[in-house]
């Protein structure tokens, strides 16, 4: 056992007992671990608001090399993410990204390079003033990177020219996409507009607090994220299914059914 000190996204929360929490966290220093905070859920409880799911914070905790959960010995909060807990939406949008890392990432390795892209992008879905669903496309192009399934957006897998004419397929085994002047055996895939096509590519390689100012009307939007989830999907069994993103349609569902008519 080894006192350990980290920082880490709370990607969810369940309980346990009567007083206690048990911690899904993504850290800096160890990937992927579990964590129990005992009495976090009593009254006279020291962490307040700490433990709450997309929090950034900085912990202590009891390290045990032979087992998968660990204790927790202290906790403070480094970002509350106060805008993005105060609306429904936000709050839907960034329990992607941590759902898509809690299913798939392997506990206890690290990965400094995915944590910061996951704190990124919390962070721009908290700040951004418009756009914000363009971050969470950004961090799935760049978590199939991570993930040895990085997209070809560049050229043609025949004729290796750039996109030509209107109308794409993309096919998800040779991960990338056939021209409209190239004839093909089309296996599983999807056919993609050449303007979806060319904002998924601005979205891989833009820097993440770029890609919530792209606009993106409605129509693109939907062909542009029917297509990320049937790709990570085919290539990445855990993410079969994702619970946060039937959370986000229900969301938006009841918003646009409260709004005046």
């Amino acid at each position: 056992m080894a006192l350990s000190k980290t920082e880490a996204i709370v990607l969810r929360t369940r309980r346990q007992g009567e007083t206690s929490k048990m911690l899904s966290l993504y850290t800096l220093h160890y990937g992927r671990i579990s964590v129990m905070a005992k009495g976090a859920r009593s009254l006279k409880s020291r962490y307040g608001g700490v433990l709450e799911p997309l929090t950034h914070i900085a912990l202590v905790f009891y390290r045990y090399e032979t087992r998968e959960l660990h204790y927790l010995s202290q906790a403070e909060i480094l970002s509350p993410f106060a805008q993005l807990h105060g609306e429904l939406g936000r709050l839907a949008l960034g329990a992607i990204p941590c759902e898509i890392i809690e299913r798939n990432e392997a506990g206890g390795h690290a990965n400094p390079a995915l944590f910061h892209l996951l704190l990124g992008t919390i962070t721009v879905i908290d700040q951004a003033e418009k756009g914000a669903r363009n971050a969470v496309r950004a961090f799935m192009l760049r978590y199939l990177d991570h993930s040895g399934f990085k997209p070809d957006f560049r050229q043609c897998q025949t004729c290796r020219r750039e996109q030509s004419g209107t109308r794409l397929f993309f096919d998800f085994s040779r991960g990338g996409f056939f021209c409209g002047d190239c004839p093909a055996a089309l296996g599983e895939g999807q056919f993609l507009s050449a303007a979806a096509l060319q904002r998924l590519h601005f979205f891989l390689h833009a820097p993440l607090e770029k890609s919530v100012q792209a606009a993106v009307d409605a129509e693109q939007g939907r062909e542009m994220d029917r297509f990320l989830l049937a790709y990570l999907q085919y290539h990445i069994e855990p993410l079969h299914h994702l619970n946060a993103i039937s959370y986000l349609e229900n969301v938006q569902s009841s918003l646009r059914n409260s709004e005046p008519r």
